[in-house]
């Protein structure tokens, strides 16, 4: 569960490296998978051959929205089976819904694909 002020891990290949949870959108208190944050990026991922930064897609400071991808809580499935986490995971979508980055790193979870935003699962690395 993802609450107000959690730090985070931006895992697609946009340019974010650690994220701020700044509010939980939707009618929860906390975020689970699939749910979407409003999210403010603290640090991003420094590239040399990168010298313009209009091509950049996400800059330090700047607000936008993401969806979470894994939480470090135990998530119960069908038969009694439990999945972890490794970290506090997000995404960040760009407009209509759709994914910013074109690759998501690590696993994600199958909630994903019945969620709102099925685009995610899509382009994860893996679905468990």
């Amino acid at each position: 569960m993802l609450y107000s002020y959690t730090s985070l891990k931006i895992v697609d290949n946009s340019g974010g490296f650690i994220g701020l949870c700044i509010q939980v959108l939707g009618q929860n208190k906390r975020a689970a998978v699939g749910d979407c944050v409003a999210l403010s990026i603290k640090a991003i991922i420094l590239n040399r051959k990168v010298v313009v930064r209009r091509k950049r897609k996400v800059l330090k400071g700047t607000v936008r929205r993401a969806i979470v991808v894994r939480v470090p809580y135990y998530r119960r499935r069908f038969f009694n089976i439990f999945l972890r986490g490794s970290s506090n995971a997000v995404a960040i979508l760009g407009n209509w819904g759709l994914p910013l980055a074109t690759r998501i790193y690590g696993p994600a979870y199958y909630e994903l694909k019945i969620s709102r935003f099925p685009r995610f699962a899509n382009i994860a690395e893996g679905v468990i």
